[in-house]
């Protein structure tokens, strides 16, 4: 890695205004009828407190499998925050997601196993959020491609500085005509808009002027991503929400699991390459959904 190194006032400074910007673009959004999709991670916890300081009532949306990690720990992650009486859980049972799954697939047209899982909790909470008069949604989406959140990142910082950076902004430009996309087709199908902060112009253009070795830092003799989000958010929520490693919605709600698990039921073996994408194709044959010819 390259050996950048940046003073503690540094860092105070960009996180007091990485707040102060991310406030603002949270701020212009708050409505009624307005929650926010809550998995009790650093980036979604954010925009809770953010939001809660100009709309107190605020309903904190969670979805998950009754013993899923994301389920476990919202209950503990909103008692930290002090918003527990904001905080609104949908659990998942296995029932209620194959009965779903058909629509999921016929919205995105693509039988795709990593698309589908995260659909699949995204629709359960617009849902949710739609049965409970919600309208709007505020998402954590973009944080992890802004801030070099996931573990690829890592691995590149390994190589050095410019290519991280390289690999950022790349997946920053790409988001539009992917996750946006995905997640936006999947939110309307539910009656609901989302709204993604992190994703405001502003945001973006102050997040990429960020040092990448102030995103992907070495801690503890392990390199750690979002670093500077994590010194940044510790200055406004508790540290413990702040620096905990999450999993990925499709994993954190158990909706991963639970997709192998019907693929199981349904007669595709574990041992077989890609039976959970046999699984989802054999659904959409079933319900005569025509797929997207790239998916």
């Amino acid at each position: 890695m390259d050996a950048n190194h940046h003073s503690f006032q540094d860092e105070t400074i960009l996180s007091k205004t990485l707040i102060k910007i991310l406030s603002l673009n949270t701020k212009k959004y708050l409505r009624p009828h307005c929650g926010i999709l809550f998995s009790g991670g650093v980036d979604s916890s954010l925009v809770a407190f953010l939001s809660t300081k100009y709309l107190p009532d605020i309903e904190l949306i969670t979805v998950g499998f009754k013993d899923s990690n994301d389920v476990k720990w919202v209950d503990t992650a909103a008692g930290l925050l002090g918003l527990r009486n904001n905080l609104h859980i949908k659990i998942i049972d296995l029932d209620e997601m194959e009965s779903i799954i058909p629509r999921i697939i016929n919205v995105l047209k693509t039988a795709d196993p990593m698309t589908i899982s995260l659909g699949i909790p995204l629709y359960i909470a617009c849902s949710e959020a739609k049965k409970n008069n919600i309208d709007l949604l505020l998402a954590g989406q973009g944080a992890d491609e802004l801030f070099g959140g996931y573990q690829r990142y890592r691995e590149i910082a390994i190589r050095g500085m410019d290519a991280l950076q390289d690999a950022i902004t790349a997946d920053v430009e790409r988001l539009p005509v992917r996750d946006i996309k995905r997640d936006n087709t999947i939110a309307r199908a539910a009656g609901v808009e989302l709204a993604a902060p992190y994703l405001e112009s502003e945001v973006i253009e102050f997040g990429l002027s960020i040092p990448p070795d102030l995103k992907v830092r070495e801690l503890n003799g392990e390199l750690a991503g979002k670093y500077i989000l994590r010194k940044a958010a510790e200055t406004v929520i508790p540290g413990e929400i702040a620096w905990r490693n999450k999993k990925a919605l499709q994993y954190g709600s158990g909706v991963w699991g639970a997709l192998g698990k019907l693929a199981r039921t349904a007669g595709f073996k574990k041992q077989d390459k890609g039976y959970i994408r046999k699984y989802l194709y054999s659904v959409a044959e079933e319900n005569r959904i025509e797929l997207d010819v790239t998916s």
